[in-house]
Protein backbone atom coordinates (compact mmCIF):
# COMPACT_ATOMS: atom_id res chain seq x y z
CA UNK A 1 0.00 0.00 0.00
CA UNK A 2 2.90 2.46 0.94
CA UNK A 3 4.73 1.84 -2.54
CA UNK A 4 1.22 2.30 -4.37
CA UNK A 5 0.56 5.80 -2.93
CA UNK A 6 3.94 6.75 -3.55
CA UNK A 7 3.93 6.20 -6.63
CA UNK A 8 0.61 8.19 -6.91
CA UNK A 9 2.61 11.00 -5.40
CA UNK A 10 4.88 10.41 -8.00
CA UNK A 11 2.95 10.60 -10.80
CA UNK A 12 1.08 13.38 -9.77
CA UNK A 13 3.88 15.38 -8.22
CA UNK A 14 2.18 16.33 -5.26
CA UNK A 15 4.82 18.33 -3.23
CA UNK A 16 4.32 17.31 -0.01
CA UNK A 17 6.19 14.73 2.02
CA UNK A 18 4.58 11.56 2.67
CA UNK A 19 3.75 11.29 6.53
CA UNK A 20 1.18 8.72 7.34
CA UNK A 21 -1.09 6.81 5.18
CA UNK A 22 -4.19 5.94 7.16
CA UNK A 23 -6.31 2.88 5.89
CA UNK A 24 -9.98 2.37 6.76
CA UNK A 25 -11.06 -0.75 5.87
CA UNK A 26 -15.19 -2.02 6.25
CA UNK A 27 -16.14 -5.57 5.63
CA UNK A 28 -19.24 -7.02 4.63
CA UNK A 29 -21.04 -9.72 2.71
CA UNK A 30 -17.87 -11.50 2.15
CA UNK A 31 -16.02 -8.19 0.71
CA UNK A 32 -13.55 -5.95 1.56
CA UNK A 33 -12.48 -2.36 0.05
CA UNK A 34 -9.61 -0.23 1.70
CA UNK A 35 -9.52 3.29 0.68
CA UNK A 36 -6.33 5.70 1.72
CA UNK A 37 -6.08 9.10 2.28
CA UNK A 38 -2.49 10.77 1.35
CA UNK A 39 -1.45 12.62 4.62
CA UNK A 40 1.58 14.69 4.85
CA UNK A 41 3.19 18.26 5.77
CA UNK A 42 4.41 21.14 3.68
CA UNK A 43 6.99 23.87 4.64
CA UNK A 44 7.42 27.49 3.71
CA UNK A 45 10.41 29.61 5.06
CA UNK A 46 8.98 33.22 6.02
CA UNK A 47 11.63 35.32 6.21
CA UNK A 48 11.83 38.86 7.33
CA UNK A 49 9.18 40.91 4.81
CA UNK A 50 6.25 39.65 3.35
CA UNK A 51 5.97 35.84 1.75
CA UNK A 52 2.54 34.74 -0.18
CA UNK A 53 1.25 31.46 1.73
CA UNK A 54 -0.51 28.64 0.78
CA UNK A 55 -2.57 26.13 2.94
CA UNK A 56 -3.76 23.25 0.60
CA UNK A 57 -4.03 20.32 3.34
CA UNK A 58 -7.39 20.20 4.79
CA UNK A 59 -8.23 19.31 8.50
CA UNK A 60 -9.52 15.67 9.00
CA UNK A 61 -13.65 15.60 9.00
CA UNK A 62 -15.23 15.46 11.42
CA UNK A 63 -18.49 14.41 9.59
CA UNK A 64 -18.41 11.86 6.05
CA UNK A 65 -21.63 10.56 4.92
CA UNK A 66 -24.63 11.65 2.94
CA UNK A 67 -27.50 14.35 3.25
CA UNK A 68 -31.23 13.36 4.39
CA UNK A 69 -32.99 16.68 3.57
CA UNK A 70 -32.36 20.33 3.27
CA UNK A 71 -34.67 22.72 4.08
CA UNK A 72 -33.60 26.20 3.81
CA UNK A 73 -30.44 26.65 4.99
CA UNK A 74 -31.05 23.41 7.08
CA UNK A 75 -28.94 20.51 6.37
CA UNK A 76 -29.96 17.24 7.99
CA UNK A 77 -27.10 14.68 7.88
CA UNK A 78 -27.11 11.09 7.65
CA UNK A 79 -25.60 10.93 11.29
CA UNK A 80 -24.67 13.44 13.82
CA UNK A 81 -21.60 15.58 14.53
CA UNK A 82 -19.63 13.93 17.35
CA UNK A 83 -20.84 14.93 20.86
CA UNK A 84 -17.58 17.15 22.26
CA UNK A 85 -16.91 18.82 19.19
CA UNK A 86 -15.90 22.15 19.90
CA UNK A 87 -18.47 24.84 18.63
CA UNK A 88 -15.58 27.66 18.98
CA UNK A 89 -14.23 26.38 15.84
CA UNK A 90 -15.43 27.29 12.12
CA UNK A 91 -16.46 24.74 10.21
CA UNK A 92 -17.74 24.24 6.27
CA UNK A 93 -19.49 21.75 4.39
CA UNK A 94 -18.19 20.58 1.30
CA UNK A 95 -19.93 18.08 -1.31
CA UNK A 96 -18.35 15.01 -2.54
CA UNK A 97 -20.57 13.41 -5.13
CA UNK A 98 -23.28 14.59 -7.54
CA UNK A 99 -23.72 17.47 -9.61
CA UNK A 100 -22.36 19.96 -6.82
CA UNK A 101 -19.27 18.04 -6.01
CA UNK A 102 -16.66 20.42 -5.08
CA UNK A 103 -19.04 23.24 -3.68
CA UNK A 104 -18.48 24.75 -0.41
CA UNK A 105 -20.37 26.46 2.31
CA UNK A 106 -19.93 27.76 5.76
CA UNK A 107 -21.95 25.85 8.56
CA UNK A 108 -22.74 26.10 12.23
CA UNK A 109 -22.81 23.01 13.79
CA UNK A 110 -24.68 21.42 16.86
CA UNK A 111 -22.69 18.45 18.77
CA UNK A 112 -24.88 15.93 18.68
CA UNK A 113 -27.35 16.53 16.49
CA UNK A 114 -27.62 15.73 12.84
CA UNK A 115 -28.71 19.04 11.31
CA UNK A 116 -26.13 21.45 10.14
CA UNK A 117 -26.90 25.25 9.02
CA UNK A 118 -25.61 27.13 6.68
CA UNK A 119 -24.31 30.89 6.75
CA UNK A 120 -26.09 32.02 3.71
CA UNK A 121 -24.10 35.23 3.53
CA UNK A 122 -20.69 33.98 4.26
CA UNK A 123 -18.28 35.20 1.59
CA UNK A 124 -16.61 31.27 1.48
CA UNK A 125 -19.65 30.14 0.05
CA UNK A 126 -19.25 29.02 -3.47
CA UNK A 127 -23.04 27.78 -3.58
CA UNK A 128 -26.20 28.31 -2.33
CA UNK A 129 -26.66 24.28 -2.74
CA UNK A 130 -30.30 24.70 -4.16
CA UNK A 131 -30.25 21.84 -5.88
CA UNK A 132 -28.55 19.59 -3.11
CA UNK A 133 -29.83 16.07 -3.23
CA UNK A 134 -30.80 13.47 -0.53
CA UNK A 135 -27.76 10.72 -0.59
CA UNK A 136 -25.57 13.56 -1.70
CA UNK A 137 -22.23 12.32 0.15
CA UNK A 138 -20.84 15.28 1.86
CA UNK A 139 -17.91 16.15 4.51
CA UNK A 140 -17.97 18.63 7.25
CA UNK A 141 -14.40 19.69 8.04
CA UNK A 142 -12.88 22.41 10.43
CA UNK A 143 -11.47 25.60 8.94
CA UNK A 144 -7.85 26.43 8.88
CA UNK A 145 -7.53 29.64 11.35
CA UNK A 146 -5.48 32.29 12.13
CA UNK A 147 -5.01 30.71 15.50
CA UNK A 148 -3.58 27.17 13.42
CA UNK A 149 -0.36 29.95 12.90
CA UNK A 150 0.12 30.02 15.93
CA UNK A 151 1.57 26.13 16.54
CA UNK A 152 2.76 25.97 13.14
CA UNK A 153 5.82 28.22 12.78
CA UNK A 154 9.16 27.59 14.21
CA UNK A 155 10.16 30.05 15.44
CA UNK A 156 6.74 31.28 16.71
CA UNK A 157 5.30 34.27 15.57
CA UNK A 158 6.06 36.92 17.62
CA UNK A 159 3.06 38.77 19.46
CA UNK A 160 2.94 42.34 20.56
CA UNK A 161 1.09 45.47 21.25
CA UNK A 162 4.01 47.45 18.98
CA UNK A 163 3.14 47.53 15.97
CA UNK A 164 6.91 47.88 15.05
CA UNK A 165 7.52 44.38 16.37
CA UNK A 166 4.09 42.20 15.78
CA UNK A 167 4.18 40.16 12.94
CA UNK A 168 0.93 40.00 11.02
CA UNK A 169 -1.33 38.37 8.38
CA UNK A 170 -2.76 39.90 5.55
CA UNK A 171 -5.83 38.86 3.80
CA UNK A 172 -7.71 40.31 0.70
CA UNK A 173 -11.05 41.67 1.07
CA UNK A 174 -13.15 43.57 -1.22
CA UNK A 175 -9.50 44.14 -3.66
CA UNK A 176 -7.82 45.35 -0.87
CA UNK A 177 -5.10 43.83 1.85
CA UNK A 178 -6.05 44.12 5.83
CA UNK A 179 -3.87 43.43 8.39
CA UNK A 180 -4.41 41.27 11.15
CA UNK A 181 -1.70 41.50 13.85
CA UNK A 182 -0.44 39.27 16.43
CA UNK A 183 -0.90 40.55 19.63
CA UNK A 184 0.38 39.47 23.22
CA UNK A 185 -3.05 37.86 23.65
CA UNK A 186 -4.21 36.87 20.49
CA UNK A 187 -4.83 38.03 16.84
CA UNK A 188 -6.62 41.26 16.44
CA UNK A 189 -8.12 43.41 12.72
CA UNK A 190 -5.60 46.79 12.79
CA UNK A 191 -7.50 49.12 14.66
CA UNK A 192 -10.10 45.94 15.83
CA UNK A 193 -11.26 45.09 19.42
CA UNK A 194 -12.30 41.59 18.62
CA UNK A 195 -9.98 38.51 19.08
CA UNK A 196 -9.64 36.59 15.89
CA UNK A 197 -7.79 33.46 16.26
CA UNK A 198 -10.82 31.95 15.01
CA UNK A 199 -10.53 33.68 11.28
CA UNK A 200 -10.80 31.27 8.84
CA UNK A 201 -8.23 31.21 6.27
CA UNK A 202 -10.36 29.70 3.94
CA UNK A 203 -9.83 27.07 0.79
CA UNK A 204 -8.16 28.04 -2.33
CA UNK A 205 -7.34 31.72 -0.44
CA UNK A 206 -3.99 33.33 0.04
CA UNK A 207 -2.82 35.52 2.41
CA UNK A 208 0.65 36.99 3.24
CA UNK A 209 2.57 36.30 6.46
CA UNK A 210 4.55 40.11 7.00
CA UNK A 211 7.69 38.62 8.85
CA UNK A 212 8.99 41.71 11.29
CA UNK A 213 11.78 39.86 12.70
CA UNK A 214 15.31 39.44 11.52
CA UNK A 215 15.01 35.67 11.79
CA UNK A 216 13.25 33.51 9.57
CA UNK A 217 10.15 31.54 10.57
CA UNK A 218 9.48 28.24 9.23
CA UNK A 219 5.77 27.22 8.75
CA UNK A 220 5.02 23.80 8.62
CA UNK A 221 1.44 22.54 7.70
CA UNK A 222 0.16 19.42 8.62
CA UNK A 223 -2.31 17.29 6.98
CA UNK A 224 -4.60 15.54 4.37
CA UNK A 225 -4.88 16.08 0.49
CA UNK A 226 -8.34 16.57 0.14
CA UNK A 227 -9.82 13.47 -2.30
CA UNK A 228 -13.03 15.43 -3.69
CA UNK A 229 -13.11 17.77 -6.74
CA UNK A 230 -13.15 21.61 -5.72
CA UNK A 231 -15.35 24.52 -7.22
CA UNK A 232 -13.14 27.92 -7.79
CA UNK A 233 -15.26 30.66 -8.86
CA UNK A 234 -13.92 34.18 -9.44
CA UNK A 235 -14.63 37.71 -8.62
CA UNK A 236 -14.21 40.91 -10.89
CA UNK A 237 -11.60 41.98 -9.79
CA UNK A 238 -8.51 41.02 -7.56
CA UNK A 239 -8.57 37.93 -5.44
CA UNK A 240 -5.76 36.22 -3.91
CA UNK A 241 -5.32 32.83 -5.76
CA UNK A 242 -3.87 29.82 -3.38
CA UNK A 243 -3.68 25.89 -5.02
CA UNK A 244 -6.49 23.60 -3.41
CA UNK A 245 -3.77 20.88 -3.70
CA UNK A 246 -0.71 20.71 -2.41
CA UNK A 247 -0.05 20.94 -6.65
CA UNK A 248 2.38 23.57 -8.16
CA UNK A 249 -0.14 25.39 -11.04
CA UNK A 250 0.66 26.34 -14.08
CA UNK A 251 -1.62 29.00 -16.57
CA UNK A 252 -3.03 25.82 -18.18
CA UNK A 253 -3.44 23.82 -14.69
CA UNK A 254 -5.57 26.99 -13.75
CA UNK A 255 -7.90 26.46 -16.58
CA UNK A 256 -6.34 29.78 -17.87
CA UNK A 257 -7.46 30.16 -21.38
CA UNK A 258 -10.63 31.21 -23.50
CA UNK A 259 -12.61 27.97 -23.61
CA UNK A 260 -13.20 28.72 -19.37
CA UNK A 261 -13.60 32.58 -20.34
CA UNK A 262 -10.30 33.89 -19.70
CA UNK A 263 -10.23 37.61 -21.68
CA UNK A 264 -7.35 39.36 -23.00
CA UNK A 265 -5.82 41.29 -19.85
CA UNK A 266 -6.48 39.82 -17.37
CA UNK A 267 -3.39 38.71 -15.11
CA UNK A 268 -1.77 36.83 -12.42
CA UNK A 269 0.21 38.45 -10.50
CA UNK A 270 3.38 36.73 -8.80
CA UNK A 271 5.26 38.07 -5.95
CA UNK A 272 8.88 37.58 -6.22
CA UNK A 273 11.96 39.87 -4.73
CA UNK A 274 9.20 41.96 -3.01
CA UNK A 275 7.37 42.72 -5.81
CA UNK A 276 4.61 41.84 -8.11
CA UNK A 277 5.14 40.37 -11.40
CA UNK A 278 2.35 40.80 -13.77
CA UNK A 279 1.99 37.71 -16.62
CA UNK A 280 -1.14 38.78 -18.64
CA UNK A 281 -3.28 36.86 -21.25
CA UNK A 282 -3.08 37.28 -25.01
CA UNK A 283 -6.34 34.98 -26.33
CA UNK A 284 -5.39 36.28 -29.84
CA UNK A 285 -1.80 34.99 -30.01
CA UNK A 286 -2.16 31.17 -30.17
CA UNK A 287 1.30 30.29 -29.90
CA UNK A 288 0.72 28.89 -26.23
CA UNK A 289 -2.43 27.01 -26.99
CA UNK A 290 -6.07 27.73 -29.15
CA UNK A 291 -7.18 29.38 -25.96
CA UNK A 292 -4.61 32.22 -25.85
CA UNK A 293 -1.37 32.84 -24.87
CA UNK A 294 0.37 34.22 -21.38
CA UNK A 295 2.94 36.37 -21.22
CA UNK A 296 5.26 38.12 -18.46
CA UNK A 297 4.75 41.97 -19.10
CA UNK A 298 6.87 43.29 -21.14
CA UNK A 299 8.11 39.03 -21.95
CA UNK A 300 8.19 37.03 -25.08
CA UNK A 301 8.67 33.59 -23.99
CA UNK A 302 4.97 31.70 -23.78
CA UNK A 303 4.23 30.60 -19.97
CA UNK A 304 1.10 28.67 -20.38
CA UNK A 305 2.84 25.54 -19.00
CA UNK A 306 5.37 27.29 -16.97
CA UNK A 307 4.86 27.04 -13.31
CA UNK A 308 3.90 30.36 -11.83
CA UNK A 309 2.82 29.11 -8.44
CA UNK A 310 4.36 26.47 -6.64
CA UNK A 311 2.04 24.77 -4.22
CA UNK A 312 2.95 26.65 -0.78
CA UNK A 313 2.53 29.69 -2.41
CA UNK A 314 -0.66 32.27 -3.53
CA UNK A 315 -0.83 34.47 -6.26
CA UNK A 316 -2.94 37.45 -7.30
CA UNK A 317 -4.97 37.04 -9.93
CA UNK A 318 -6.92 39.52 -12.04
CA UNK A 319 -10.37 38.89 -13.48
CA UNK A 320 -12.33 41.27 -15.82
CA UNK A 321 -15.52 39.96 -14.77
CA UNK A 322 -16.98 37.37 -11.91
CA UNK A 323 -16.60 33.80 -13.45
CA UNK A 324 -18.15 29.99 -12.20
CA UNK A 325 -14.48 28.97 -12.98
CA UNK A 326 -13.96 25.52 -12.90
CA UNK A 327 -14.04 22.34 -11.01
CA UNK A 328 -10.39 20.96 -9.90
CA UNK A 329 -9.74 17.21 -9.66
CA UNK A 330 -7.80 15.62 -6.90
CA UNK A 331 -4.83 14.14 -7.65
CA UNK A 332 -5.65 11.53 -5.38
CA UNK A 333 -9.24 10.92 -6.15
CA UNK A 334 -10.76 7.79 -4.51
Amino acid sequence: MVSEVKEIMNMKKLNITLAILVAAVMAGNAQTSVTSEVVGYQTRVAPRGLTPLSLPLVKNPIFAGTVTSKSGTSIALGSVIPVGTSIAKPYYLEVTSGDLAGERVDVVITPGSANVVMNSTSPGNTSNLSTLANGTSVVVREHTTLGDLDSACSPALVGSDDDNVCDRILFMVNGAFVNYMKRSDGWYEDGGYDEMSALPIRPGVGCFLWRKSNTATTLTQVGTVRSNKFARPFNAGYQFYAPAYPLDITPNGMGATSANGWSTGERIHIFANGTFVANLLDTSDTTGGSGGTWYEDGGYDALNSAVLISSSQAALVWRAASSPGIVETSPVSQ
